[in-house]
């Protein structure tokens, strides 16, 4: 039999929750347990581990852990109290709530395929890993890195797949970093979805942005995606076009690596604008400003493209119950959302996103 207990969940009052694996994180570290060792307890690599803890310290408001060279890293008082109050909720959330027994199925029956995917940040392909997949009976190991370094690490064959974004509107040029690891004869693209990236900005948009010329001109502090990722290639193109040198921007090197850590930071008062989704915008209540629509593709290998596994993903992504998880985020849209697609296809842009 297995034993099911109730486990607690942290939410914010306006409803954000705090992410499960940073208990697990200051618990490891309040063992005695360096950054390193305590992100590999929790199956992080260290750069994403140490991003969950700056992201949940930006949505808080105060530091949870304090790195000192030499010293290694240990609990803030902030993060020592948040493990104490979640003991003894946890303790009193026993004695209220009994444990339940499931039965075990054989090991044929409970055995999920797996895929491991090496992707960019994307909300919707969290709840596909988290909700749709286990009901298809499929295990996704998703590790979220930028899309070019996704890309290659696909290409070397660390990863069944591959998640990156390009955008729909007309940039020369743009396709090239993607385009040097994808090969046709080799390799095929599954639709997934369409989303919307532009400028995040404080509630009410209280320094009037209309445009990234207004990110210079009123010398507003930014927060930006880290290298590599699809999102600061895109920002970065559209500075480009827009004759504005990225590096003059206040914050320009201040980097983050997902579209939520963007969004708590500026939520946080750190920042004044970031660059990300519309959907991450609004979940932490910010104001949000068009600049691009775009595509987001993942890249499996031709021979693996009719296997069970790959046949069980797009069934997945293309399942009525993905696609509502889809259109339920904002500045999301389902577009051949499960289908093999040509490279043709999948490359083909629509006209220039309208900008607001």
């Amino acid at each position: 039999m297995t034993k099911l207990v109730p486990i607690l969940q942290w939410r914010i009052a306006d409803g954000v929750a705090l992410d499960a694996r940073l208990l697990q994180l200051l618990t490891a570290i309040e063992a005695g347990a360096n950054l390193a060792a305590a992100v590999a307890e929790v199956g992080l690599s260290y750069r994403h581990g140490w991003g969950l803890l700056h992201a949940q310290a930006a949505l808080l408001g105060v530091p949870l852990v304090d790195m000192q060279r030499g010293k290694g890293v240990s609990l803030t008082q902030a993060g020592q109290q948040l493990l104490r109050r979640t003991a003894g909720a946890e303790q009193r959330l026993l004695r209220r709530a009994s444990a339940i027994e499931i039965a075990p199925v054989s090991q044929a029956a409970s055995e999920p395929l797996r895929l491991s995917l090496h992707a960019s940040h994307d909300l919707a392909l969290i709840e596909l890993r988290e909700r749709i997949a286990p009901a298809f009976g499929l295990e996704l190991d998703l590790e979220f890195k930028g899309s070019l370094e996704a890309l290659s690490s696909f290409a070397a064959g660390h990863a069944d797949l591959a998640g990156f974004h390009i955008p729909l509107g007309s940039h020369p040029g743009a396709l090239a970093p993607f385009q040097r690891w994808l090969k046709p004869r080799q390799h095929r693209l599954i639709g997934f979805i369409e989303r919307e990236q532009g400028l995040m900005l404080p509630p009410g948009n209280p320094a009037h942005v209309r445009g990234l010329g207004d990110l210079a001109g009123n010398k507003l502090r930014v927060v930006n995606r880290q290298r590599g990722s699809g999102t600061r290639l895109l920002f970065d193109q559209l500075l480009q076009e827009s004759g504005i040198d990225g590096h003059a921007l206040r914050g320009y090197s201040t980097e983050e690596f997902t579209h939520l850590a963007v969004a708590a930071t500026i939520a946080a008062g750190k920042a004044d604008a970031g660059f990300g989704v519309k959907a991450a915008a609004l979940q932490y209540g910010l104001a949000f400003k068009l600049l691009e629509r775009e595509r987001y593709l993942l890249a499996c290998r031709s021979e693996a493209a009719k296997e069970p596994t790959i046949r069980r993903l797009r069934e997945a992504i293309a399942s009525p119950a993905m696609l509502r998880v889809i259109r339920s985020l904002p500045g999301y849209a389902d577009a051949n959302s499960g289908s093999l697609l040509s490279f043709t296809r999948g490359f083909a842009g629509s006209s220039k996103a309208k900008r607001n």
